[in-house]
């Protein structure tokens, strides 16, 4: 029946039994709801207190069962002598409550509470009883006070008994509990009982509230150490890509500034590596001026210009060709000679031109490669950054970053 409980097909567990068990109807009241109307008598004048018993009710097995978790006073529905009178203005007050306090509930039955001491006879409220609840298993619930006698009456088809005995059941009602706070003139007061049960099912209470709390002290603390975490976390990994970039742009520098032929040198070591490991083929350079190796060799020049080993294989062929034809001699000295003249010119023109280069002072031009840069190319040629102020000016650069691949430079 709502949303608080469901009794079937489970009953509640922390019950307390009144009086005997009624064979015909099962009633269950919350102990709340108990407490409420045991306290519940007139003062200040008043002779009656009057309201509605809210609840909700199942059958098993034919057998009705009756859950009552509300209780909800009327307002202006008593007048002098002890009489109830049911206005159609206190009806909707008392269906506007329902609705804000006791939502999902509907009416089980009525109670009337009297000062300790009174005589409440059901013979002087039937008539409203018949009026207003006279559907079958409903309620009429008399009580005088904390130490006065309760009875309940219930309408069947057999007519209109008072029942043998309820049961008191404890479960959570916070509705309850809110509507009896909102009653000043009703304090919260629970019933004074030593059973067992109960005490043990409200120091279980506690105990969860306990737990509760510190479960979410517990959560508030883990979350606020997750976020400082990430902080640091997000923190460090923005400096160490700062530090990242940083040493990228060092390693462009020191690239942009190791010279051509450093260059070249590591990849002669490399080269020379593959050859250890059996990688690389043999690589035959030619030199400039069409000079290529021949059988003949000048006596002369040998000594001069070739290594002792080489002296020795050149003599070796000399005496080979020695064994040949007079005329076939001289033709293959001849070619010999040429070729070494030719040599020696090559190998001396450069040299000279660098030397006349050098003494005129005149500018030399170089062609900027893909990937060189004017630190580079200062420290290739001049092994020291002393003239990059005068390339600069000499080829009137303002910025001494801005070069491109293929663009021609007058070096000094």
């Amino acid at each position: 029946m709502g949303e608080l409980y469901n009794p079937f097909p489970k009953l509640p567990k922390n019950i307390r039994q009144i009086g005997e068990r009624d064979q015909i109807v099962k009633l269950y009241v919350e102990d709340y709801v108990n407490t409420y109307l045991k306290r519940l008598y007139p003062a200040g004048g008043q002779e009656l207190r009057v309201g509605l018993l809210l609840g909700g009710m199942e059958f098993n097995d034919g057998t009705p069962y009756i859950f009552i978790d509300g209780a909800l006073e009327m307002e202006d529905v008593t007048d002098a002598g002890g009489k109830v009178i049911f206005s159609e203005l206190s009806w909707k007050r008392a269906y506007r409550n329902m609705e804000q306090l006791f939502p999902k509930r509907s009416i089980q039955g009525w109670f009337i509470c009297g000062r300790p001491g009174d005589d409440l006879s059901p013979i002087n409220y039937w008539k409203q009883h018949i009026q207003y609840f006279g559907e079958p298993n409903k309620l009429m619930y008399l009580s005088n006070g904390t130490d006065g006698e309760e009875t309940v009456y219930i309408t069947s088809e057999d007519g209109f008994y008072k029942l043998k005995g309820y049961s008191i059941y404890y479960e959570r009602n916070q509705m309850m509990q809110d509507y009896m706070v909102l009653r000043k003139d009703v304090k919260r007061i629970e019933t004074d009982t030593n059973d067992k049960v109960i005490e043990e099912f409200r120091k279980r209470m506690d105990e969860h509230k306990v737990e509760v709390t510190d479960r979410h002290q517990t959560v508030g603390l883990l979350r606020g150490m997750c976020m400082a975490m990430s902080v640091v976390i997000l923190a460090g990994g923005i400096v160490m890509f700062n530090n990242y970039e940083r040493m990228r742009d060092m390693e462009s520098v020191i690239a942009s500034a190791i010279p051509a032929k450093a260059e070249q040198i590591l990849i002669g070591k490399k080269g020379q590596e593959k050859e250890t490991k059996g990688e690389s083929k043999v690589v035959v350079e030619e030199a400039e001026g069409g000079v290529y190796p021949t059988t003949a060799v000048n006596k002369e020049t040998m000594s001069e210009t070739m290594p002792a080993e080489s002296q020795a294989e050149t003599m070796a062929e000399s005496k080979a060709a020695e064994t040949l034809p007079p005329a076939t001699q001289e033709a293959t000295q001849a070619a010999t000679q040429a070729a070494t003249q030719a040599a020696t010119e090559a190998a001396t023109q450069p040299a000279v031109k660098e030397t006349e280069a050098a003494a005129s002072g005149s500018p030399r031009v170089h062609v900027v490669q893909e990937g060189e840069t004017l630190y580079g190319i200062c420290i290739a040629e001049y092994h020291t950054m002393n003239k990059l102020k005068e390339i600069c000016e000499l080829n009137g650069l303002d910025d001494e970053n801005k070069i491109v691949a293929g663009q021609k430079l007058l070096l000094p």
